[in-house]
């Protein structure tokens, strides 16, 4: 029986440690060829050294010209780009009011724009070679937490790149969707040993990655921006955002009117309605 990526072609970000090394281990597993992408050289070699077919690149993926560098050593080493999985990022901790601007341009340039710069490069060669299959790795904190707030707005911007996409290129054969995990990582750990408001994950790295597996491969085919959960025992597909119920009036709207709505919605879950 084949393998789900044989002979693929597969860049992960981040992937020296943690979530990251599960998804490379879990791809090479399936017969892919993957560049490990982390900026700490030690680990990208450690874990390109552990896989049958893989190279270490150390490349900056939260600048434009790191991001095309990645690119560029997965089509020049194995000669082809076939899958991307988003997963490099980093967290700073501190109260919404306290963060400073240092820390948010951080976790902005290194979620968000990682993901972006990534995405967009790594799009530009797959839709030249008639498809192709990414994978962002967005979380459970997009919903709110407070401790993080700057890296929940990346997560959920994230998400929207992830809708956005797969609604610009399904067309191409390039399909784009996400996944949240949940699992104990040596940085979530030591996030939360100091700062106990910060949850530190209940599941192993291994156990999230054959969802990314399955979005990398054929047998998701006809998946196309999507946002799976992850962790444990644990599978969940995640809704898109959508506009509830609307509510018009004969006249323009007043601050008056916009008050009895909000009594009026409350009244209204308060009776199970």
């Amino acid at each position: 029986m084949s393998r789900l990526l044989e002979g693929r072609a597969v860049v992960i970000t981040g992937a020296g440690r943690g979530l990251g090394e599960a998804y490379a281990k879990a791809v090479a597993d399936q017969g892919a060829h993957v560049v490990v992408n982390d900026i700490d050289a030690a680990g990208a070699e450690r874990v390109a050294a552990s896989l049958p077919s893989a190279v270490p690149d150390t490349s900056d993926i939260s600048t434009w010209v790191g991001a095309q560098s990645v690119i560029n050593r997965c089509t020049e080493t194995f000669g082809r780009i076939d899958g991307l999985v988003n997963n490099a990022g980093i967290v700073r901790v501190s109260p919404p009011a306290e963060a400073s601007p240092e820390d948010l341009r951080a976790v902005v340039d290194v979620n968000l724009l990682g993901t972006a710069y990534c995405g967009v490069l790594a799009m530009r060669a797959m839709i030249a070679r008639g498809g192709g299959a990414i994978v962002n790795v967005t979380s459970g904190a997009q919903l709110g937490m407070a401790a993080v707030a700057g890296y929940a707005a990346t997560k959920g911007a994230i998400t929207a790149l992830t809708y956005s996409w797969a609604a610009a290129y399904g067309e191409t054969g390039v399909r784009v969707n996400a996944v949240s995990p949940d699992a104990v990582t040596p940085l979530a750990q030591t996030l939360a040993s100091e700062f106990p408001e910060v949850q530190a994950g209940a599941h192993s790295p291994e156990s999230n990655a054959p969802a990314v597996v399955y979005l990398l491969s054929d047998l998701a085919q006809e998946v196309n921006g999507r946002v799976i959960m992850t962790g444990g025992t644990r599978l969940a597909l995640m809704h898109p955002p959508r506009i509830g119920k609307s509510i018009k009036t004969a006249d323009p709207w007043t601050p008056a009117a916009v008050a009895e709505l909000f009594r009026d919605t409350k009244t209204a879950a308060h009776d199970g309605i």
